[in-house]
C-alpha cells in the first residue's frame, strides 16, 4: 500500500502538468494572456527540477524524505488554491512556482521511498511502475480538469487539486514515522556519484528532449496535416499513455533476466534506436497525419521501455541507500532540463529548417543516448 500511495503522489504531481494544458484556453481568455505566456506558465512546473534537482537530492534526506513528500503535496495544494484566486499573470506565476517546488520534491523523494519500500525483484517492478507516473498523471490531469472546467469553470476546477492533495497528505500522515527510519539512515553523507550514474542520467536527459519535444508539438504537426484538433489531442494522449505497456515490458525483462543481464543492454539500445528511426517517419514535411499519428504511438511503445529500465537501475547506479536520494535528484535535474529544452529546441528547428530536420535532430538525440546508456550498463555489469 505504501508503494501505491507514493506512486499516487507522483501521478498527482504530474497531473498538474495536464491540468494547466487543459485549462490554458480558459485562463488565457479571462486574463488576456498570449500563447507564449501560457506555454511559459505551463513549463514553469519543471523549472525547479531543472535548476535545483541535484540540490534537492542532497538536502532532502536531512529533512526526511517522507516529511518532505508531505510538505511537497501541501505545496501543490496551496499553489493550486492560489491559482484559483489569481487576477493577473504575476500571481499566477508565483502560484505556479510554488507548484513547481512541490513537484520537484515529489519526483525526488517519492521514487526513493518506492525503492526502499520494495525488496529484491519487487524493487525493479516497483521502479518500473514509478516510471509511468508522468504519462498517467498528464492524461488523468488533462481529462479530469478539462471536463471539470467545462462544468464549473477553471477557477473552481482547482478544488480537485486541493481535495486530492489533502487526501494524499492525510494518507502520508498515517504511515508510521518509524518505518522510514528503519529503512535507511538518511542523515549519512551521500558521497560522490560515479560515471555509471552520470552516464545513465545524461542518456535520460537526451531521451527527454526528444520525447517531450515530440509530444508538445504533435498536435500542431497533426493539425497541419489536416487532422482536427480534437483528434490530434486524442492521438497525443494515446501516444503518451503508450509508455505504460512499454514500462510493463521493461519490468518483465528485469524480472526474467535481472538488471545485469546483457538482455537489458540490448533492450535499452533497441528501445532508443527503433524509436529514433520512427521520428523520421513522424516528423517530416508533407507527411500524412493518418500515418504520422500511429507512428507517434509506436515511438512511445518503443522508447517507453528505456525510462522504465532507467528508473529500475537507479538504485543500483546509486551504489548505496545513502546515495539514492542524490541519484534521484540528478535524474530529476536531467529529465526536467530535457523537458524544458525539448519543445523550444524542436520548435526552433521546425521554424528554421522544417519538420524533416526536426526528425533528424530527434534521431540524433536518440543515437546520442545509446552509447551513454550502454556505458552505464557496462559499468553496472562489471559489478561494485
Amino acid at each position: 500500500m505504501r508503494i501505491l500511495l507514493y506512486y499516487a503522489c507522483g501521478v498527482f504531481a504530474a497531473a498538474q502538468l495536464g491540468k494547466f494544458a487543459a485549462l490554458s484556453p480558459l485562463i488565457s481568455r479571462e486574463l488576456h494572456l498570449g500563447l507564449a505566456a501560457m506555454a511559459a506558465l505551463t513549463s514553469l512546473l519543471e523549472v525547479c527540477g531543472a535548476t535545483l534537482g541535484g540540490v534537492a537530492g542532497y538536502w532532502l534526506p536531512r529533512l526526511g524524505l517522507r516529511r518532505g513528500l508531505s510538505l511537497a503535496v501541501l505545496s501543490l495544494v496551496i499553489g493550486s488554491a492560489a491559482a484559483a484566486f489569481a487576477q493577473d499573470v504575476v500571481t499566477l506565476t508565483l502560484a505556479r512556482l510554488l507548484e513547481s517546488l512541490g513537484y520537484l520534491v515529489v519526483v525526488v523523494a517519492a521514487p526513493v521511498l518506492v525503492a526502499r519500500a520494495a525488496h529484491g525483484r519487487r524493487q525493479a517492478a516497483a521502479m518500473a511502475l514509478w516510471s509511468t507516473f508522468v504519462p498517467v498523471g498528464m492524461a488523468v490531469g488533462a481529462w479530469t480538469y478539462a471536463n471539470a472546467a467545462g462544468v464549473m469553470g477553471w477557477r473552481t476546477a482547482q478544488v480537485l487539486s486541493v481535495a486530492g492533495g489533502v487526501l494524499l497528505w492525510l494518507g502520508l500522515r498515517r504511515i508510521p514515522s518509524a518505518h522510514e527510519a528503519a529503512l535507511a539512515d538518511e542523515h549519512r553523507h551521500p558521497g560522490r556519484t560515479g560515471v555509471l550514474l552520470w552516464a545513465l542520467v545524461a542518456a535520460f536527459g537526451a531521451y527527454a528532449i526528444a520525447e517531450v519535444g515530440l509530444l508538445a508539438l504533435l498536435p500542431s504537426l497533426l493539425t497541419q496535416g489536416g487532422m482536427s484538433l480534437g483528434a490530434a489531442g486524442s492521438w497525443t494522449a494515446v501516444a503518451a499513455l503508450a509508455n505504460v505497456p512499454a514500462s510493463a515490458l521493461g519490468a518483465w525483462l528485469l524480472r526474467r533476466h535481472g538488471a545485469r543481464s546483457s538482455t537489458i543492454a540490448v533492450a535499452m539500445g533497441l528501445s532508443l534506436l527503433l524509436s529514433g528511426l520512427c521520428f523520421l517517419g513522424v516528423m517530416r514535411d508533407g507527411g500524412a497525419s493518418e500515418m504520422q499519428a500511429p507512428l507517434a504511438v509506436a515511438i512511445n511503445l518503443c522508447s517507453g521501455v528505456f525510462p522504465s529500465l532507467v528508473f529500475a537501475l537507479l538504485p543500483l547506479a546509486a551504489g548505496s541507500p545513502e546515495r539514492l536520494s542524490l541519484a534521484s535528484g540528478r535524474l530529476t535535474q536531467f529529465g526536467a532540463s530535457g523537458a524544458l529544452m525539448g519543445p523550444p529546441l524542436v520548435g526552433a528547428v521546425v521554424e528554421r529548417w522544417g519538420w524533416s530536420s526536426a526528425g533528424g535532430v530527434s534521431l540524433g538525440l536518440s543515437l546520442l543516448a545509446v552509447p551513454l546508456a550502454l556505458l552505464a550498463w557496462r559499468r553496472l555489469h562489471r559489478g561494485p
